[in-house]
């Protein structure tokens, strides 16, 4: 069994308990292959972009079947150690250093010539959860360009992002801040009738907590798609949030 050290859990709140994390990538997985059409990963080959330890802990500890998983990170002590702890073959980890305000602000900015450490290789399936939340747009279409060198021609990228619209659901961030400050209004005054949304203007990008930089990264419908014009990907479907993850965008090699 892998077990993670409080440090090397970096998962949003309420998932900061390395089991619930370790629940919640069982849950991704089974997801990626639902979307994907397969009954598991033996198959395929899976690059991690800001991999954290999650997936891992998924994969090794409930004996989940993946044919290679490769993650990488802007994390080095946490690189460092799934490097010692992970003796599986099919595993392996590299160390990227590029900047994002949130995680690595002081380090070189990101190209779509970045090395990610993995030499040539392409892969069957790229997925990055909670990666795309906190890059701007500039870094949005990077990130894609980058991406496009290491998938097959028969490949799929599945990545989330913050959406700004309600879904059915109720598991986006906008569904959350809605039912927050619905919550607020009622408690200043509990006889106001309760709005099905709160009215104001969608914009095309915000960095909504200025003070905490790229915290949360919310795009418009359209503009996120307007952004992978011209990446080298076209865009297959863009899925409602679940209880473990935002909006996701999956697309193929164009």
């Amino acid at each position: 069994m892998l077990e993670i050290p409080r440090e090397f859990n970096r998962s949003a709140s309420p998932l900061r308990d390395s089991a619930a994390a370790e629940e919640s990538a069982v849950f991704l997985i089974d997801h990626v292959c639902d979307v994907l059409g397969v009954p598991d990963l033996s198959a395929h080959e899976v690059l991690d972009v800001g991999c954290g330890t999650k997936f891992t802990q998924a994969f090794l500890n409930h004996g989940l079947p993946v044919k290679a998983y490769v993650g990488v990170d802007v994390y080095a002590d946490q690189i460092g150690f799934l490097q010692s702890e992970v003796a599986d073959p099919r595993f392996e980890y590299h160390h990227i250093d590029v900047r994002n305000e949130l995680y690595n602000p002081d380090a070189p900015p990101m190209t779509p010539d970045t090395n990610l450490g993995v030499g040539d290789r392409d892969f069957d399936v790229i997925w990055l959860f909670s990666v795309f939340t906190h890059l701007t747009p500039d870094d949005y279409r990077t990130m894609l360009q980058l991406l496009r060198r290491y998938i097959r021609q028969d490949g799929r990228l599945i990545y989330t992002l913050f959406i700004d619209e309600l879904t059915e659901g109720g598991h986006g961030a906008i569904d959350q801040m809605t039912r927050a400050a619905r919550a607020r209004r009622q408690s200043r005054d509990p006889g106001e009738p309760q709005r099905a949304a709160i009215q104001r203007a969608v914009k095309p990008f915000v960095d909504l907590y200025p003070d905490q930089p790229l915290r949360c990264a919310l795009y418009s419908r359209e503009y996120a798609l307007e952004l992978i014009d011209d990446t080298g990907w076209k865009p297959l479907q863009l899925l409602p949030p679940n209880q473990f993850a935002q909006h996701q965008f999956l697309c193929a090699p164009a």
